[in-house]
């Protein structure tokens, strides 16, 4: 504003002194620029509006200065007439020759650096400044300080030079104490508060910061309102106002959303129209995910387009367009609803082309794509290789567009990718109540020479196992969709938490996996190691004493993997289900012979819309016999623990030596979990899930020595817990009693592991 002030006054100034000079002026005979050091003087001619042999009035000097103030190279500028030349004097902008910040703690330096387009080096400007101000109160307000003031201090320098000095005054942060709403009869005050970015103070604010005020929030807010009441069958709701009132000692905000709510609306009449007649209007109704007759819903309209496009889209119209009409009739309280298709041409892939990837080979990317160059455009197929591509985790984001060719038939497919590091150094440490405090190093690359190939160097160390491994993949071998690896591993583990007795590993595998169809993969390994146990205490068992006397064990074994799952995430799942069936067969040399076989399902299944409380079912099972044999310790099974069936120590169930009392694992076993995952303190979105589950659990054995007693009958157990799937790794902490056990039996009510478990 005062930029503003001082431009119009020099035009006032220049028009009074300049312009009487010159009105009764003859032609103008040349243009002389004055003051310019670093701006050619070409540079200044070539944004004066008139031109030699012009006589120049009013309007044409007040538009020249207009121009050259535009450029932001200056800071003064007059136009003047000496005989028939003119003048034009200017005063630089200095340059800038640092930029710094000071009095800030809520945002470092590097992000305030990026807020600011005034740069080193940089021309020095007002408006530029202004508006660098006015960014970074913004940026302070969303962090909550909304009360942040920003002065700006330029010290100049020789040589026309500037340093400038961004100065915060933060000031107390600006929390919102309360949140209100108003007019709300049929859906709870707690509902709408649950989507709202907005939320009062409260125990955990100072880790979601979700109490901090900003107007950009409460007007996303007002959004999120109405979607909930529209995803509710409000059809008429409206959010008449949300305001922010600060309390009287200026140190908080009470938010207060005002809404009415109108009635409830259900579906009326549903109907697709459209050109698209490939195939019958019956399949196209069933892929829709609204019912006449049912609560009105939004978010079901939008599904329902997701699934028409997905189904009318794989039949090559890449610019197919739906619109969904609606028609609200206020006395049924119905909403008829009509999607309107318009499929346009169908297309065919003309040429797949990766852009964004500097280290990523072209081909690792095209790999994943589902499509070829000539196939007939999918809409599915595109969603499938966005995700694939995604799921390789080498980029911070992937886009997939249909840029047209000159041939209206055909559509390029455009992969525009952001690198990201995948080479990683890693150290980390955690505490598990089984394996006591965890310390753990690896240098992984998961993109090792741009190929998608994985290398990983780790070792891990506690207080109950030391591990060390080297493993190298690569993911598609022979150019074919084959995953290839292998693994060399070094493990001492001791064992006495479950039986008297420690395990040293020496060994390598071989791997090779392979898609069977979309959901199904094969995993096939070769696994050569030698295995030494020690008995450990004054008088172990008899079994186990026979068993370190034939130690050191040579272990060659061969294992297959068949695993289905369709889960909608890897690390927090909410819906879709897992199986997987292995089978290992020791005895191709070596000194251990068994073969084995275990299964292990698992079903998510989502309990609301908002999938916040999901329920999760798991089954585990296995058998191994020891082909004439005994089967080995190490081989055995053992149930308890965080991983199986809590509310007993690891090896806590199962048959057990006499008089030692220490595990002895059985040939079979069978696990049932059942769990309830539900919203805790509203921190989902940090990755914080509340449990409760009861756990099923039994291990057996039908031959056991004389001097090993059995395990009796099954086990149940219950409890509570939080799962927080944190930065520096997963969090589990759970509270369980066995409900059903028997005497022999080792349990613990506290489970507890930080960071990564081994």
């Amino acid at each position: 504003m005062v930029a503003m002030r001082l431009w119009i006054l020099l035009i006032f100034f220049n028009l009074a002194f300049v312009l009487p000079a010159t009105s009764n002026a003859a032609d103008v005979g040349g243009i002389r620029v004055e003051g310019a050091k670093r701006i050619e003087p070409d540079t200044v001619k070539s944004h004066v509006t008139f031109t030699p042999g012009q006589t120049p009035d009013r309007d044409a000097v007040s538009k020249s200065i207009k121009a050259l103030y535009d450029t932001g190279f200056f800071k003064d500028v007059a136009i003047e007439m000496e005989g028939n030349t003119i003048i034009v004097r200017v005063v630089e902008n200095p340059t800038v020759s640092k930029v710094s910040f000071e009095g800030h703690d809520a945002l470092t330096t590097e992000e305030l650096e990026k807020i600011v387009q005034l740069k080193a080096h940089s021309l020095f400007n007002r408006s530029t400044t202004e508006r660098d101000i006015a960014a970074l109160r913004q940026a302070f307000r969303v962090k909550g300080f909304f009360l942040a003031k920003i002065d700006l201090e330029v010290k100049e320098l020789d040589q026309n030079l500037v340093n400038v000095v961004y100065r915060v005054f933060e000031g107390s942060k600006s929390r919102v104490s309360k949140v209100r709403i108003i007019g709300n009869k049929e859906v709870s005050e707690k509902k709408l508060l649950k989507k709202l970015m907005i939320q009062p103070s409260g125990l955990f604010s100072w880790f979601t910061d979700d109490d901090a005020y900003d107007r950009d929030k409460l007007l996303f807010d007002q959004s999120q309102m109405r979607n909930v009441y529209l995803d509710e069958g409000y059809a008429r709701v409206q959010v008449e106002s949300s305001v922010a009132e600060m309390t009287p000692d200026r140190k908080a905000f009470v938010v207060t959303h005002s809404v009415h709510e109108g009635e409830r609306y259900r579906f009326g009449d549903i109907d697709v129209q459209g050109d698209f007649d490939e195939l019958p209007k019956a399949k196209l109704m069933e892929a829709l995910r609204i019912i006449k007759g049912e609560w009105y819903s939004r978010d079901l309209m939008r599904q329902s387009i997701e699934k028409l496009t997905d189904l009318i889209g794989d039949f090559g119209y890449a610019f197919l367009d739906i619109q969904p009409l609606t028609k609200i009739d206020d006395d049924a309280k119905t909403v008829a609803v009509n999607f309107q298709v318009a499929k346009g041409r169908r297309v065919y892939v003309n040429r797949i082309e990766v852009v964004g990837n500097s280290r990523t080979r072209d081909n690792v990317v095209r790999r994943e794509v589902t499509m070829n160059e000539g196939d007939r455009f999918s809409a599915s197929a595109m969603r499938d290789s966005k995700k694939n591509i995604g799921d390789l985790n080498f980029f911070e984001s992937v886009e997939v567009t249909t840029p047209a060719t000159g041939n209206p038939d055909q559509v390029d497919v455009q992969i525009k990718v952001a690198e990201k590091p995948t080479g990683t150094f890693s150290v980390g440490a955690g505490y598990s109540t089984t394996d006591s405090f965890i310390g753990t190093a690896s240098v992984s690359q998961n993109n090792f020479l741009g190929r998608g190939q994985r290398l990983v160097l780790s070792t891990a160390l506690s207080g109950t196992t030391t591990n060390f491994d080297f493993s190298f993949t690569e993911p598609y071998f022979m150019d074919k969709h084959l995953s290839a690896g292998f693994d060399l591993f070094a493990r001492d583990a001791d064992r006495r938490l479950i039986g008297a007795y420690t395990e040293k590993t020496y060994g390598g595998a071989l791997r090779l996996g392979f898609p069977i169809s979309k959901n199904l993969r094969n995993n096939l390994s070769y696994n050569l190691a030698q295995v030494d146990i020690q008995a450990t205490g004054s008088l172990p068992s008899r079994a186990l004493q026979a068993q370190a006397d034939e130690s050191p064990y040579i272990r060659s074994m061969v294992s297959n993997a068949l695993i289905w799952s369709d889960v909608n995430s890897t690390m927090m799942p909410t819906k879709g289900k897992t199986h997987r069936l292995t089978t290992d067969f020791a005895g191709l040399g070596g000194d251990v012979t068994f073969a084995r076989a275990m299964v292990d399902s698992q079903l998510y299944h989502p309990i609301t819309s908002d999938e916040e409380w999901v329920g999760h079912l798991r089954g585990r099972a296995g058998i191994i016999d020891g082909m004439s044999k005994d089967v080995p310790i190490f081989e055995r099974f053992h149930l308890g623990g965080g991983q199986s069936v809590r509310g007993f120590k690891p090896g806590g169930i199962g048959p057990r030596t006499t008089p030692e009392d220490d595990a002895y694992g059985g040939t079979h076993f069978e696990q049932v979990n059942a769990e309830l995952f539900f919203p805790f303190l509203g921190l989902g979105d940090k990755g914080v899930r509340g449990v409760t589950f009861m756990d099923l659990g039994y291990v057996g054995d039908w031959s056991l020595p004389t001097d090993v007693r059995p395990s009796g009958g099954v086990r149940l157990a219950a409890g509570v817990g939080i799962h927080w799937n944190s930065p520096f790794g997963p969090l589990r902490l759970t509270f369980s009693t066995p409900l059903v056990k028997e005497e022999i039996d080792k349990t613990r009510i506290f489970d507890f592991s930080m960071g990564t478990t081994l």
